[in-house]
């Protein structure tokens, strides 16, 4: 339960310690705050405008590689598609193509790209190009097919402007990609239909001239079908043999197209195969094969009556040629997703996956145009057999029907080819056009005041928090217990403005010089119901009831360092014991900078170091005050061995005849860090009181005093922290205390005090 309590008083102490740091650095953290703050309305208000203008996209799946002639599957992966058009939107080459449009736009002279600067100086087309890219965002929306091409200006118009000629330029650039791909193809099927024209007529004529020579009609049914068949099984064959010349052509004009993009690419793509792809396209070349022929043999010997029978088997065929072909684009994908292919254009990547499936494809046509052969073979030696007048009959009749099926076979395929080529420019769809934004999207004034309020604050507590970090001086009382000293009492800092101004006009019969020599050190005599002079007073209460052996008769007073309060503190502290009714001499033991002879406005001369050096009788030594219970004893001439005159016999009988002529004796003295001074005076004393000044004393300097004192047995009788912030004590007991009991009573406004050093 103790441990309990002792945690949480830890807590309480730590969130006050926070409190204060807070509240002194409060005038930072409003600074901070208001110069963050205007500096971002600044920016936010007179910042460029920027707008931003999306049109979307649709990348069809179908495509001059995805739909095929002759029975090409495509096997390109669609999301690596996407990603693939996603990398041209923002490749280099798009953002020339639109920086062309756009200057041969009849909008030119209104984008700001074609404006000059300030400078009168206009843009590079290469830093055009930059300005497009940079300012152009391409978003792909998840599960979809669906492109949204943004583009940010500093208008409306020129934002839609722009985002839709970046549509329609890419939608351009990709048909004209696509039509490429199957353009040879088209010219190659051209060429094939007119040379297969000049032999079907050649084959028709040759057949006619034959007839009109011999006088043969026609041949007999047996030897007719026998034609007919070889003919069909000759035109499957040269049809085979198209497929294979035509993917030989789409494989040519996908390297030319690779080549482009990557020239170090292998142009043997059996460089970069697997085994198991290897493996995959062998057996799939067999399987076409092995169907080729069960066909063939279906077709010349099989009865009618078990057509359902052959028709599974041929279903079983081109179930294991799909499931081949599947494999073989699931292997052709892991390999252009592979180390093996290590293209930096990522758009590459399903050129060389259609590539590696293509071979797979030649292979099965190539095995099927041997296997026609073979058929082929068969049936020319069964036309062999014929009669040599019959036999030259078939064989023209065979010729023509094989040129007249194979020529109505190009016909069809260009037809279809053209077909493909025209629709090769809807692969891409523009579905929403880019309109004029009506707000601009930066800047975001809500949220730039926003930050710059957070901001502000964040960076006036960091700086508060790094200055407490840095200080190492004693503020507050808790401080001073947390060090292990005695907390005597804390002094109120005095505003010296304010008490000046209130005693010269409590004393203006002196006149003006007079009036600025009462200065605030004799605050607790001229203004005893102040909060500084109670606290003189609390430490006279405090002394009277210290925990010592025996009576304390004389007092030394001393601190760390210079100008922190001690002869201030010294002098009131005895104007404070003599209010009490109490006989009181001050002694200006300091005979390095002497200040107690300036607070009263007398001479120094004939002081302490005059009658230690025996030139003064003692009745000279004592001067009176304008206190009736106070005398006080100058310093003197300053001597060049004041250490020496301290420590003298001579100062140990003056301070015992002073007790027996008061019943109090405070000596100022100097700093116990400085000199050595205050440490031999601290053992010829009853007790010593160290003044810590508030926000100034070093907490290593503190410790090093009271190192020293411990050093030669003083009796400390506590510290006086002096100068107290009041107003930067947030959160501290004193605060509250302290407001509470002065505060006039009906006002809100807290009096704020403040410290006087010397």
């Amino acid at each position: 339960m103790a441990d309990n309590y002792d945690e949480e008083i830890e807590s309480q102490v730590s969130m006050s310690d926070y409190l204060r740091i807070l509240y002194r650095g409060r005038w930072i953290i409003a600074l901070s705050f208001v110069v963050v703050l205007i500096a971002t309305l600044i920016f936010t208000f007179t910042a460029d405008p920027v707008y931003e203008a999306s049109s979307k996209i649709i990348i069809e799946s179908t495509g001059a590689m995805e739909r095929s002639l002759f029975d090409l599957t495509s096997l390109g992966n669609q999301s690596t598609m996407v990603a693939n058009q996603t990398e041209i939107l923002k490749s280099r080459t798009l953002a020339e193509r639109v920086v062309k449009r756009l200057d041969l736009s009849n909008v030119r002279d209104s984008l700001k790209l074609f404006q000059p600067n300030e400078e009168g100086e206009y843009l590079t087309f290469r830093d055009m190009v930059q300005i497009i890219q940079d300012n152009m965002e391409v978003e792909h929306t998840r599960d979809t097919d669906i492109l949204t091409i943004t583009f940010s200006a500093g208008s409306p118009f020129e934002a839609a402007y722009i985002a839709n000629t970046i549509a329609e330029e890419f939608q351009l650039l990709n048909a004209e990609s696509n039509k490429s791909e199957i353009s040879d193809l088209r010219k190659f099927i051209e060429n094939r239909l007119a040379i297969k024209e000049k032999e079907l007529r050649n084959s028709e004529n040759r057949l006619r001239d034959y007839q009109e020579r011999e006088k043969v009609a026609s041949l007999d049914e047996e030897t007719s079908e026998l034609v007919t068949r070889l003919a069909n099984m000759e035109a499957t064959l040269e049809e085979a043999q198209v497929e294979l010349q035509s993917d030989l052509e789409m494989k040519k004009s996908l390297q030319s197209k690779l080549e482009e993009q990557k020239a170090n690419l292998p142009n043997d793509l059996s460089e970069i195969s697997t085994p198991y792809l290897k493996a995959l396209q062998q057996q799939l070349a067999q399987i076409v094969a092995d169907r080729t022929v069960y066909v063939t043999a279906l077709q010349s010997e099989a009865p009618t009556q078990n057509r359902q029978f052959y028709q599974a088997t041929i279903k079983q065929y081109d179930e294991k040629i799909k499931a081949i072909k599947d494999k073989l684009r699931e292997e052709a994908t892991k390999i252009t997703k592979s180390s093996m292919v290590t293209d930096p254009l990522q758009m590459s990547q399903d050129i060389v996956n259609k590539l590696l499936t293509l071979d797979g494809d030649i292979q099965a046509a190539t095995a099927k145009i041997n296997a026609l052969q073979d058929v082929v073979s068969e049936y020319n030696t069964k036309l062999e057999t014929l009669p040599e007048k019959v036999l030259e009959l078939a064989r023209l009749e065979r010729r023509r029907k094989v040129d007249e099926q194979t020529y109505m076979l190009m016909i069809q395929k260009l037809e279809e080819t053209k077909i493909q080529e025209a629709a090769q420019a809807k692969n891409v769809h523009i579905i929403d056009e880019a309109i004029e934004p009506l707000y601009p999207v930066k800047p975001k004034k809500k949220l730039n005041v926003l930050l710059g309020i957070l901001i502000g604050l964040g960076l006036g507590v960091g700086i508060a928090f790094m200055i407490e970090y840095f200080d190492n001086s004693v503020k507050t009382p808790e401080e001073l217990e947390q060090m292990g000293f005695s907390v005597l009492t804390s002094i109120p800092r005095i505003e010296m403005d304010k008490v000046k101004k209130k005693f010269e006009k409590k004393y203006a019969n002196m006149g003006q010089h007079e009036a600025q020599r009462i200065e605030a050190r004799l605050i607790t005599h001229l203004d005893p119901k102040s909060p500084v002079a109670e606290a003189y007073r609390s430490l006279r209460t405090n002394l009277q009831f210290s925990k010592v052996d025996h009576k304390l008769r004389t007092i030394l007073v001393t601190s760390a360092g210079p100008k922190e309060g001690k002869s201030t503190s010294a002098t009131n502290l005895a104007i404070a014991l003599s209010q009490a009714g109490q006989k009181v001499v001050l002694v200006d033991a300091d005979l390095r900078r002497p200040v107690v002879h300036s607070i009263f406005g007398i001479s120094k001369e004939e002081g302490l170091t005059n009658y230690l050096m025996e030139a003064i009788p003692y009745e000279k030594l004592i001067k009176d005050t304008f206190l009736d219970n106070m005398k006080i004893i100058t310093s003197g001439v300053l001597p060049p061995n004041p250490s020496e005159l301290l420590a003298s016999k001579k100062m140990e009988n003056m301070l015992d005849r002073l007790k027996n002529d008061f019943e109090m004796v405070v000596i100022d003295s100097p700093p116990v860090i400085a000199v050595t001074d205050a440490a031999i005076l601290s053992t010829k004393v009853d007790g010593t009181i160290l003044v810590v000044a508030s926000g100034q004393t070093n907490k290593d300097a503190l410790a090093r005093a009271k190192t020293q004192l411990e050093s030669v047995d003083s009796v400390l009788l506590g510290t006086l922290l002096n100068g107290v912030n009041v107003e930067g004590m947030y959160g501290s007991y004193y605060y509250y205390y302290y407001h509470h009991y002065y505060s006039k009573p009906g006002q809100k406004k807290k009096k704020r005090m403040s410290g006087l050093f010397s």
